[in-house]
């Protein structure tokens, strides 16, 4: 029995020997760990309670500022609603005055009617009869031609002068294709005639407005006719002044009169020099040098049908990059390889009207001008009809306005200029909108051809930069959409905006996007 209790004993102590709990440092070092998890939770916990504190204080500090946001923005609606008012009624006000002053005008031109009923014309007593010119060896043709458009041109500017209603003078064979190569002769009997309209140049002209506008065509003036009108009209409120198809008997005179006539008028805007060749190589240096004087001043130069030397001389000796307006039809440029014109164009001068219409320009010419095209962004028409610009000018001329080799191309092109006259596929005249309509016609020319835009993006466009653009790009297609529409009130071509933007939302780089970071 002793035996089987201690054997029970001992069995008994190995079972709680497994179970025993530690002692001594043992037990201190399970202490120590425990304690530090717990300090180490706590302060987690304080530091995750410390950064939600202020977090909570940011939040706080961002509603407050959101708030007063708020009501900064209320009040800045509140003054652009105020300030839209005040802009609607001053265009209420302005368009009252514009009413009240055409009504003026009216006012003034029915007093001034009444006024020249009465009114006489000084020199009518000195105006020849029929048998004069008759016997002169005129017929009835040029009688009525000279009645027509001297006589009644110059009675009619002599009266509106006196009676401050006068903005446009013509004297001569104006506006009437048939009667090209008709001119009024000089005669002496003209003389006072001239006179009478001269004196009215000198104090009848209005100081104040927009100016006068004189043009001479179709007749032939001496020196001693054009000293009086270019000194009549020296200084004067004169805006644009047109000689055309005119018979100078001392040409090297007239641009000599004309040309301190235009040193004394600072007013001048726009000059017409068509249809009266200069033979003379000095008289031409001449012609120059007068242009080269004014050149910062006037805003439209005309020099059509002069002739090749003279239109060379003028694009070669004059910088022409301060005009907005330039004309040089009829010329039969031949350029030969010189390249004044596309310089003139590359140059992205204020210039925004190129007449070039009836000379003598080739496929080379037309390979130039495209080049300058793609760097000038300020031109809105250039006109090439009757050239010799065949297929290679017009196709270099389509690639330049209308780039289809990839999207960048395309936006890259030139959307501003217009090139009339070849029959181009492609126009800008659009304006603002030149852009929107190719991009858009380019995406739906190939969503409609069956292979989409996603492969070209793909092709355009590598790596996260097509990720950074897909917004963009998607956004822009609903933004041209809607521009187009808004302007024209239709779809373009018949193809939903929701298919261009269901192809791209379904294929075109969504899981990168929403992946990118």
């Amino acid at each position: 029995k002793r035996h089987d209790s201690s054997a029970g004993v001992t069995t008994m102590r190995s079972e709680n020997d497994g179970n025993k709990r530690p002692r001594g440092n043992e037990a201190a070092a399970h202490g120590t760990v425990a304690e530090a998890d717990v300090t180490d939770v706590t302060s987690r916990l304080a530091e995750l309670e410390s950064m939600l504190r202020q977090a909570l204080g940011r939040i706080g500090t961002l509603e407050k500022k959101n708030k007063a946001m708020e009501r900064e923005t209320r009040a800045l609606r509140m003054d652009l609603k105020s300030l839209q008012g005040e802009n609607q009624a001053m265009r209420d006000d302005m368009d009252e005055v514009k009413e009240e002053n055409r009504a003026l005008k009216w006012s003034l031109k029915q007093l001034a009617s009444q006024v020249q009923e009465s009114w006489e014309y000084p020199e009518e007593g000195k105006k020849q009869p029929y048998e004069y010119w008759q016997n002169k060896g005129f017929d009835y043709r040029y009688i009525g031609d000279l009645n027509e458009g001297f006589f009644h041109g110059v009675r009619s500017a002599v009266s509106d002068l006196a009676h401050g209603v006068c903005d446009r003078v013509c004297i001569g064979m104006l506006e009437n294709d048939s009667d090209e190569g008709r001119m009024i002769q000089h005669d002496a009997s003209l003389d006072p005639h001239w006179s009478a309209l001269c004196q009215g140049f000198y104090g009848r002209i209005n100081p104040h407005g927009t100016g006068i506008n004189i043009a001479l065509e179709g007749i032939q003036l001496n020196k001693d006719v054009m000293v009086l009108i270019c000194g009549s009209l020296s200084g004067r409120n004169v805006r644009e002044i047109a000689f055309t198809r005119i018979e100078f008997t001392n040409i090297r005179a007239a641009i000599q009169s004309l040309r301190t006539m235009l040193r004394r008028s600072s007013l001048v805007q726009s000059l017409e020099w068509s249809g009266i060749p200069i033979e003379s190589v000095d008289d031409m240096a001449l012609f120059v040098q007068m242009i080269s004087e004014r050149h910062s001043v006037l805003e439209k130069l005309d020099f059509g049908w002069n002739g090749d030397g003279n239109a060379q001389a003028l694009l070669a000796g004059v910088d022409l990059s301060k005009y907005k307006s330039l004309d040089f039809d009829g010329n039969n440029i031949q350029t030969n390889g010189r390249a004044d014109i596309p310089n003139l164009i590359a140059s992205n001068s204020q210039l925004e009207w190129l007449h070039l219409g009836s000379n003598n320009l080739n496929d080379d010419d037309a390979v130039l001008i495209a080049e300058s095209l793609s760097q000038n962004s300020n031109l809105k028409e250039l006109y090439l009809n009757n050239n010799n610009i065949h297929q290679r000018g017009k196709s270099a001329l389509l690639r330049v306005i209308r780039n289809t080799s990839s999207m960048n191309a395309l936006s890259d092109s030139n959307h501003t200029c217009e090139v009339a006259g070849l029959n181009l596929e492609e126009r800008n005249y659009l304006g603002p909108l030149n852009r929107a309509f190719k991009i858009h016609n380019l995406m739906v020319e190939r969503y409609r051809s069956g292979e989409g835009n996603v492969p070209y993006f793909n092709r355009e466009m590598d790596g996260n930069g097509s990720v950074v653009l897909a917004p963009f790009i998607m956004e822009s297609v609903h933004s041209r959409h809607t521009a187009i529409k808004e302007k024209y009130g239709y779809k373009v071509r018949g193809v939903s905006v929701l298919g261009l933007l269901y192809e791209l939302v379904r294929d075109w780089r969504m899981p990168e996007l929403f992946s990118f970071k």
